[in-house]
């Protein structure tokens, strides 16, 4: 007959340490798991805001274009009734 260097004691507790462990990595699995999807959905997020930005800068570059065009319109009126006032005094 064999004997057993183990005592039934210990390998109880090493059981338990076994159990504890499993639940341990299983957490932690749960955790990364979590961590995981916020982390996508913070990619996510930072995506739609750079495209956001992206469609402002457009924006922003299309009215000031349309600024300056009517600053030019503007001025070209000015100088046609400038222009004009100048052939009535005259």
């Amino acid at each position: 007959m064999k004997a057993s260097w183990w005592k039934s004691s210990d390998l109880k507790n090493l059981e338990e340490e076994v159990a504890g462990l499993k639940t341990n990595v299983k957490q932690l699995e749960s955790n990364s798991q979590t961590k995981v999807k916020a982390v996508e959905a913070t990619e996510a997020n930072a995506l739609a805001l750079k495209k956001q930005s992206e469609g402002f800068l457009l924006e922003y570059d299309r009215l000031l274009e349309e600024n300056q065009n009517l600053r030019n319109q503007l001025q070209l009126i000015d100088q046609m009734l400038s222009h004009s006032d100048s052939k009535k005094s005259s």
